[in-house]
């Protein structure tokens, strides 16, 4: 089975012809909905915001994030004023949660940096967690990036060269279930891709592909999303759940609006610890730990081939 990259257009995502007929096509499914998180009045206005800022342009006509807009979220650091609407996803949407991941799995990648070591990074968007690593003092590694997209390999090169790590890595355009190494690698860092599929045979294919690609001993850094409870207005008897996630009840509506009912994001696909436990076993890796947030949630695992 052939994979396909999670996003159709280039990372800047003009207010043009396409944009506005892009959002005309999802007022009508709004206009036609049975239910909605919030009144129509409110869901149509954050859809017109979501045209203003080219993040909210790219998730419109991609439903998910590519390399560039994951790193600008995790990084945090806007280029230029942002609107009212990208200043909120940056700072009070689930997202914040995800970059809380992001800054674990640095952490994780940190221990693990040793002289002569191979890291690589599937799919490695524009690579930060491990470019943006301290290698002072460190001789004989080696850096590998890999992801199906050619737009994003060209940014992690320039992150690379920024970081004066080029001569320590090296980038190839390979679809992640096939990523053609044998044993080649001593630690592989893979967050959020699983998050795409929802295919169990599926996933554990691509667990199967990291085994191949690491050596005896290397270890697999991964991500993986549970399944959160039932919002609190459906189900308040288990709202007391929502309190790791450390979103305000007025904060999650406006999520669930805008990735839900208005973008119908395409990452939000869940699985249990059971579940990946029992995935990787398959495909022949050894769960040694995982670590959940001081909170309990997004999980980061530790397996071993």
């Amino acid at each position: 089975m052939n994979s396909t990259i999670s996003h159709h257009t280039t990372t800047k995502v003009d207010d043009d012809r396409r944009t506005k007929e892009i959002a005309a096509e999802i007022e009508q499914r709004l206009r036609q909905a049975d239910r909605l998180v919030l009144p129509l009045d409110e869901t149509l206005e954050l859809l017109a915001q979501l045209t203003q800022f080219e993040l909210g342009r790219f998730l419109l006509h991609n439903r998910g994030l590519n390399g560039y807009w994951t790193s600008y979220i995790f990084r945090n650091e806007p280029t230029g004023p942002t609107t009212p609407l990208e200043h909120w996803l940056l700072n009070n949407s689930l997202l914040c949660q995800a970059r809380e991941r992001y800054h674990r799995f640095k952490e994780e990648v940190a221990a693990r940096i040793t002289d002569g070591a191979t890291l690589a990074s599937v799919p490695c968007g524009v690579m930060d967690d491990l470019l943006q690593q301290d290698y002072d003092g460190v001789t004989g590694f080696r850096l590998v990036g890999i992801d199906l997209d050619e737009e994003s390999i060209g940014y992690a090169r320039k992150n690379a060269a920024e970081r004066g790590l080029a001569e320590h890595t090296t980038f190839h355009v390979r679809d992640a279930w096939n990523l053609g190494v044998d044993g080649e690698f001593d630690l592989i860092v893979s967050n959020g891709l699983n998050m795409y599929e929802s295919d169990p045979e599926r996933l554990t294919d691509l667990y199967r592909s990291f085994h191949q690609a690491l050596r005896p001993g290397g270890r697999l850094l991964l991500s993986f999303l549970t399944p959160p409870p039932p919002p609190p207005w459906d189900a308040p008897e288990q709202a007391a759940a929502w309190q790791k996630y450390q979103i305000a009840e007025a904060d999650l509506r406006r999520e669930l609006s805008i990735m839900g009912d208005i973008i119908q994001a395409t990452y939000l696909n869940f699985s249990s610890e059971e579940e990946v436990r029992g995935q990787l076993a398959a495909a022949g890796l050894s769960v040694a730990d995982i670590r959940y947030s001081p909170q309990g949630v997004l999980p980061i695992v530790t397996a071993v081939k």
